[in-house]
């Protein structure tokens, strides 16, 4: 094999491969009922368009509803089976949400949502943190500082 055929039998495994990946994470998806491009609830009561958290900056959508808090990145990190990898995806129940405390640092609003009998945390960064603080609130869930 010569160079030029080796230089093209490698492009084209390259980008096979990575063809090959966004649509298995896109049928993923599917089979599993998430969204590839997500958008929020009609009943939310809380959207932030832009939130971030430990790995993703400024790509996922965090929604409220009454019965759930709703985070998944928005396209084109919902494939390439990124929310999986990095678990960027929660759906938590109201109920389940033990406490949420905001997280004061310079230049930043945190949010730290403990939920579920463990009390595991989900720190989100957002741009409007005491309107999420206020809509968990008013369905009855604990805030507080940290």
């Amino acid at each position: 094999m010569d160079g030029d055929a080796l230089a093209i039998w490698l492009f084209v495994a390259g980008w096979g491969w990575i063809i090959l990946a966004l649509a298995g994470s896109a049928l993923y998806r599917r089979l599993h009922d998430k969204p590839i491009i997500p958008r929020a609830p009609a009943a939310a009561l809380f959207v932030e368009k832009w939130a971030s958290s430990l790995w993703a900056n400024n790509c996922l959508l965090v929604a409220v509803t009454r019965e759930l808090l709703l985070v998944t990145p928005r396209f084109p990190f919902t494939l390439l089976f990124l929310p999986e990898i990095y678990r960027l995806e929660h759906r938590i129940p109201i109920r389940s949400i033990r406490r949420v405390s905001r997280r004061q640092r310079a230049f930043s609003n945190n949010i730290i949502i403990r939920h579920g009998p463990d009390e595991r945390q989900l720190r989100l960064r957002l741009r409007d943190p005491d309107g999420l603080i206020a809509v968990l609130a008013k369905l009855g869930v604990p805030t507080g500082e940290v």
